[in-house]
């Protein structure tokens, strides 16, 4: 049974802001994220909000740390309960059988959109390393979950946004989202986050052919901060942009 769990959330549109390349470090839209709080419209946060005696009869179960069949584990999640779609999720995952169907991610998607934020670093992690294999509707309703889950004030949650934005998998590469939720996340705009995000500019082909503005503009903060391994990365990728570009290595590219 597949159930479409509704959220209501709010954010801008970044269209225009993406349109004109890529933004210095620092740079946010105004009012660029627009904390909101979970709605749903068949989050099971009660027993009795479950439709059948038996579901509610297997969620007692459950809750009660009795043993609780396969089937009725699925049937929970399916029904809108987080705990249950988290548990199911993990099971599937322990089973080391490679899914390119994201049915791990489909059921650790459900946990985060009902507001369980222990299921979102897992549900990073599979788009990360199966995301490219998965459908567009299956993108969407991770991508959903983890968006709501990060705008919701989970800074977790909107570190690995950032970083699957800026990494380009399995969402696409954008990188004013990825440094607006770099900017929201957890550790936001210590000299780790600014490398990150600098290191993702050097790659973007509008930035490489403004001369790499946004990319320099990052590292040159990040070469200034007191964190000597990002220090020092920092001045070696910047000694990299300034490197010339022999004719040798323009036919090697």
């Amino acid at each position: 049974m597949d159930k479409s769990l509704a959220v209501v959330f709010s954010a801008v549109v970044f269209a225009s802001a993406a349109a004109a390349g890529p933004m210095p470090p620092g740079w946010m839209p105004p009012s660029s994220v627009v904390q909101i709080e979970f709605i749903f419209d068949n989050a099971v946060r009660r027993t009795n909000d479950l439709p059948t005696a038996g579901l509610r009869a297997a969620r007692r179960q459950m809750i009660g740390g009795g043993s609780i069949s396969l089937g009725n584990l699925q049937a929970l999640a399916d029904a809108g309960d987080g705990l249950a779609a988290f548990r199911y999720a993990k099971i599937l995952q322990e089973r080391g059988i490679a899914d390119t169907t994201g049915a791990a991610a489909h059921y650790y998607s459900i946990a985060a959109y009902t507001g369980r934020a222990f299921a979102v670093p897992p549900l990073a992690r599979l788009l990360r390393d199966e995301g490219a294999n998965y459908s567009n509707s299956r993108l969407t309703q991770a991508l959903n979950a983890m968006t709501v889950q990060a705008i919701s004030g989970n800074p977790v949650a909107a570190t690995l946004l950032g970083q699957l934005y800026a990494d380009g998998v399995p969402f696409g590469r954008d990188l004013v989202l990825a440094q607006t939720y770099l900017g929201l996340g957890e550790g936001a705009g210590t000299p780790p986050a600014i490398l990150q995000l600098g290191v993702a500019l050097m790659s973007d082909p509008a930035d490489i052919a403004a001369g790499h503005i946004g990319a320099r503009a990052a590292l040159t903060q990040a070469a200034a901060s007191d964190d000597l391994s990002v220090r020092v990365t920092a001045e070696n990728l910047l000694r990299l942009i300034d490197l010339p570009i022999s004719p040798q290595t323009e036919v090697l590219q």
